[in-house]
This record gives structure tokens, sequence and C-alpha cells, in this order.
């Protein structure tokens, strides 16, 4: 059988080096199933134009807002709290004739509106959009061999300085794209929450003591629990589920300008 070998992608290691930093942690999962009817007619009439995994970022940040406790990593024996809801997002983008996967930032998110989040990831992915170089001390592990790296940004992760340095604390993932169904993330450090979300399918519900067909969004939350209790947890849930049911993040806000 004829094969090829190839060396792991360099901008792929950051990926492998999150996932092994992944490993020793403890996931709590909530499994949604939540009716769009409302945001689905919303967004199809919404002009500039929604998309739903920026509907779904900007009702998560709100819900983070509401629930800042949420907004926050373990750094050692450290608890580091943002003062800020700043979304992490995956986008795929073609670099240099292959497919890559980019981690984008959604700064401020709870104060943009769905469509300028929406114009962000779309500029993300067909953008001119540069592969940007760490430099500093991220720069210089991310040279490091491969087990020398992952030891030095283990230890990095446990100083509070540093690890408040290591991106959003919540991320947004969809797996929308794959057949419809449930899913889960897996745990990614540094994220402390993870967002999941997938395809939207017609289901039966029952209405008032009637079954129709509703619109249903399945949506994955997982809960880094060395960070997030069980009782908070549950809170921010029930907060995201009725943003999202009923649409308020595509409501009118004051907000600054959009870029």
């Amino acid at each position: 059988m004829a094969y090829v070998v190839r060396a792991v992608p360099r901008e792929r290691q950051p990926i492998l080096d999150r996932l092994a930093g992944a490993s020793r942690r403890f996931q709590v999962h909530a499994l949604l199933e939540l009716d769009v009817t409302v945001p689905m007619a919303r967004i199809a009439a919404s002009e500039p134009r929604v998309s739903w995994t920026g509907f779904v970022i900007a009702s998560v940040a709100r819900a983070v807002a509401m629930h800042p406790e949420v907004n926050a990593r373990k750094a050692g024996n450290a608890i580091v709290s943002f003062d800020r809801v700043d979304i992490g997002a995956t986008v795929e983008r073609h670099w240099q004739g292959r497919i890559v996967l980019d981690a984008v930032t959604v700064a401020d998110a709870d104060q943009l509106s769905c469509a300028a989040i929406s114009r962000a990831l779309q500029r993300a992915k067909f953008g001119p959009g540069e592969q940007h170089r760490p430099s500093g001390l991220t720069g210089a592990m991310l040279r490091l061999p491969g087990p020398l790296r992952r030891s030095a940004i283990r230890v990095a992760a446990t100083r509070p300085d540093i690890a408040a340095t290591f991106g959003p604390a919540v991320g947004v993932t969809s797996i929308g794209m794959f057949a419809g169904g449930w899913g889960w993330a897996i745990p990614l450090a540094p994220l402390t929450v993870i967002a999941t979300v997938g395809r939207i399918a017609d289901r039966a519900v029952v209405r008032d003591g009637v079954v129709v067909v509703r619109p249903m969004l399945p949506l994955t939350l997982s809960f880094d629990h060395a960070v997030i209790d069980g009782a908070p947890a549950a809170r921010f849930t029930e907060t995201l589920s009725t943003l999202i049911e009923t649409g308020s993040a595509l409501e009118a806000i004051a907000l600054p300008a959009e870029p």
C-alpha cells in the first residue's frame, strides 16, 4: 500500500499543545435543545446579514456579562477574572494552498451587534488574513522542541500574569457543517467555557399540550469544573437559553462605532 509521510504543519502545533494542556481538566457538560423559532424569523429578515454563529456568539457574550463569574481562568492556585467579555472562535480559511484552522478573538463581544460579529467572522475567513507569528515569551516557547514547549506552557499557565495573556476564557465552536445531531468540543486549554453549536433541525415538541414541529438548535456547554461549580453553570445555562430562544441579542442596543 502506497503512503506519504508529512511533518505535522507548524501552524497546527499550538492546537496540539492546547489539547495536551487540557488533558487533565474535569469538564461538566450541559446538553441543550433550544427552540429557535423567534430568532430564525428575525435572522432571516435581518439587514445587514447576521450569521447563526454571530448570533450565538453575541448571545453567549451577553450571558457572560450577566454572569461574570464564568469569565475566569485557573492559574496555579489562583483564579484570574477578566473585566471585559472577549469570545474566542475558530474559522477555517485557505492559507498557502491549504485549509487551516484560525483562532479569532471577538473583543468586547457583549457590546457588538450580531451583524458586526458576523462581519468580523467573515473577514477572518475570507479576508487577506495573515498568519500572525507570536513574539516575545510566547514566540520563544513555540520555538522549543515539543516536550520542552509543553512543559514550559504548563509552568507558564500557573502564573496569573502570564495566564491572563492566553486569550479569552470563553469560546464558541460550530459543528453545524457536519450532519445534524449532537456533539461537544474536546476541551481546549485555556478555555473555561465552550459553547458547541450543532445544526438546526425540525423536531416534534410539546407546546401547550399539543405536539408541534419547531426548529431546534442543539447546543452543548462545557465548563471547567476547576473554575465553575454546578450551580453557577446552571444559572449561566438558563440565562443563555432564554437569550437565544427570545433572540434578545438581535435587538438594537446602544453600541460603539462598528469596525
